[in-house]
């Protein structure tokens, strides 16, 4: 009697650790799934029902994966400041990726080619796919790219991008002032133009 109760303990021991283990795997299966979702769900939600936006956002998601693993150096992002820096005033023009002129995709690809990293795409719609999405300024690191939405028309979802600095502040290049420097939030300049606008951005440094 004693065996037979001691072998159902057992049974039911080991009953209990495999459904649990199942149940864990199954959690983090759908977690996966989920943390995309919702994602997806709150940058949906920052368009404000603008169903033009809206459209162009799903045509994104429909073109291609998004947060495409990246594994770039943090030890490089001081650097790669730097170099976008050293294009400081250089005039805005659509193309341009010297010092003659310069636009804000081309800033960005140019400050990480020059630090060894050569695969990285040209177009801000392009690059707005690779490495971590962040959804909230707060949580913007130093170094993490940023996404623009409807800075002008265009069929594109993704319209400029910048490379933030730290301390509310990134770098990119604009139409009025070429390559400069920026705040992020910024209430005084056009109705915090750059706060309206921003989208997302991406941890593409780790």
């Amino acid at each position: 009697m004693k065996n037979k109760t001691l072998y159902l303990l057992v049974f039911v021991i080991i009953a209990i650790s495999t459904a649990g283990m199942l149940y864990f795997n199954f959690e983090n299966f759908l977690d996966k799934g989920e943390t995309e979702k919702s994602v997806n769900y709150i940058l949906s939600n920052k368009l404000n029902n603008q169903q033009g936006l809206k459209i162009k956002f799903e045509n994104f998601l429909d073109k291609g994966e998004t947060e495409k693993k990246v594994s770039f150096s943090s030890e490089i992002i001081q650097s790669v400041i730097d170099t976008a820096k050293s294009y400081m005033q250089t005039p805005n023009k659509i193309g341009g990726i010297d010092y003659d002129s310069m636009d804000a995709s081309g800033l960005v690809q140019v400050s990480l080619k020059k630090n060894g990293m050569l695969e990285f795409p040209r177009t801000a719609q392009d690059m707005a796919r690779y490495g971590e999405i962040i959804t909230k300024i707060e949580d913007l690191k130093k170094g993490d790219l940023i996404f623009f939405i409807n800075t002008y028309p265009t069929e594109r979802l993704i319209t400029s991008v910048g490379i933030y600095i730290g301390d509310n502040e990134f770098i990119t290049s604009t139409t009025t002032k070429g390559v400069s420097i920026n705040k992020l939030d910024n209430p005084s300049f056009k109705d915090n133009y750059w706060k309206e606008h921003f989208f997302y951005g991406t941890r593409i440094f780790n």
